[in-house]
């Protein structure tokens, strides 16, 4: 019965702190957060830690870390090692290792995914930054793939031709295609095309003669709305999965790849079913898409369908 009445007060001392912080000021939030620290002897993380499994532990202790009036807990998502976001989150919260040794020996099964995601995150962010430069070979000769991937009957006649085109390009040359998603946009595009057998029905798909559209292009956007999702949050919680079902493990951009690719799958399904009157109708479904995409990641069901 005691313990029961003190998870109820601490309960309402945890919604109090939020309140406070936000109406009053976070000296009076840290007030109220001592103040549960002393009846419980344990920090929200902690109990959310014990009480909670899995993309809901996961979501909560994130919410945390937004919602912490510490900055350091606030910039959680700057931190790529487990080490240093635990040691960080024991300082600022003076946790006492020999006070709750069973949140200790989780800690690091409990960040390892959020510091995964965070990594992954960052490398994503370096190659959409990274400029596709024509005077770089492996840029040039991972074009050249991508084109031999999906034409590989078909030898390009020139670099500079409008045959890119045909697989989706808006000009002659793809590198002009490639400014907003830098070599992001490019990496994606080439996976799809040289290992997934979708690649070679999504170019089918996109000479449809009522419902086409310019595979490359779009396949630029939907990297543009994956880091959307991924920079703002929903997507997490399907890196989450991807880092943590069947085991722990690490994530590597092959994860990112293949979200795109079923991404961009997801998406040209929605598009044809929708029966756009037109090409120009592209952005408005687009924009559809992505709150339709939003809606699945922020569910309890946010591990998207791999594709082939």
């Amino acid at each position: 019965m005691i313990g029961w009445l003190i998870r109820l007060i601490v309960s309402l001392l945890d919604l109090l702190r939020g309140v406070l912080a936000s109406a009053v000021g976070e000296s009076a939030g840290k007030a109220v957060e001592r103040l549960s620290w002393k009846i419980s002897g344990t920090h929200k993380i902690q109990r959310i830690s014990s009480s909670y499994k899995g993309l809901d532990k996961m979501r909560r202790i994130e919410g945390c870390f937004v919602n912490s009036n510490h900055q350091e807990l606030n910039n959680f998502r700057d931190y790529t090692n487990v080490s240093e976001l635990s040691a960080v989150l024991i300082k600022v919260k003076e946790i006492v290792a020999s006070k709750d040794p069973e949140f200790i020996a989780r800690i690091d099964t409990t960040f390892h995914p959020v510091c995964e995601i965070n990594k992954l995150t960052k490398e994503a962010t370096t190659l959409k930054r990274t400029k596709y430069d024509t005077d770089n070979e492996e840029h040039e000769m991972t074009l050249l793939s991508l084109w031999n991937s999906l034409q590989p009957e078909r030898e390009l006649d020139n670099r500079i031709s409008d045959a890119w085109g045909d697989i989706g390009f808006q000009g002659t040359d793809p590198a002009t295609d490639f400014r907003g998603m830098g070599i992001l946009g490019l990496q994606n595009l080439h996976y799809l095309a040289k290992y997934k057998k979708t690649g070679a029905k999504l170019l089918a798909a996109s000479n449809h003669p009522l419902y086409g559209f310019s595979l490359a292009i779009t396949s630029i956007n939907l990297t543009a709305v994956l880091m959307q999702m991924l920079e703002s949050g929903p997507l997490r919680s399907h890196f989450y999965y991807k880092c943590c079902h069947g085991g722990s493990r690490s994530l590597t951009l092959k994860d990112l790849h293949e979200t795109h690719c079923s991404i961009l799958a997801d998406f040209v399904k929605f598009y044809q079913d929708r029966k756009p009157a037109s090409i120009m109708e592209f952005n408005t479904h687009k924009a559809a898409y992505t709150e339709v995409l939003k809606e699945k990641l922020l569910s309890d069901t946010p591990l998207l369908e791999a594709v082939e």
